[in-house]
């Protein structure tokens, strides 16, 4: 049985992630343009095992919603953030498991694929995909 993942993204990395876990045969994506679509999933309480959010959506933090989709769900969260987050900020989300990873921007491909495949429990392919190789090798 494939695993349910939802990405909650800005537009502009929506189409990059998605594509970066196209070669993730396990798991079966949803796509949500706005907070309020994927608390309407939250609250259908599908079965989902991941969660990609963006620190930022529709002009404010998602910090306060993962709090709510934490109480009513047992989703596990990868959060995608700015590279001028700090620190402390990251530390604070992950010690109170609000959140189960980070990715920090900007971020490729790989660091998607490992970070999902991980939290979903699935290997990832065993070979690179030809979109991975930066160079010749």
């Amino acid at each position: 049985m494939k695993k349910k993942v939802i990405l909650c993204l800005q537009k502009d990395i929506t189409n990059v992630v998605n594509w970066a876990l196209k070669d993730l045969t396990s798991i079966s994506i949803q796509i949500y343009d706005h907070i309020h679509q994927l608390e309407k999933a939250i609250e259908n309480n599908e079965n989902f095992s991941l969660l990609v959010i963006d620190s930022f959506l529709d002009g404010q933090s998602t910090i306060p919603i993962l709090k709510t989709i934490k109480e009513k769900s047992k989703i596990k969260i990868l959060l995608i953030i700015p590279q001028d987050t700090v620190k402390k900020e990251v530390v604070e989300l992950i010690q109170n498991k609000l959140v189960d990873n980070v990715i920090i921007r900007p971020f490729n491909a790989n660091q998607i694929v490992e970070a999902v495949a991980k939290l979903c429990g699935i290997d990832k392919p065993s070979e690179k995909p030809w979109y991975m190789y930066t160079k010749k090798e």
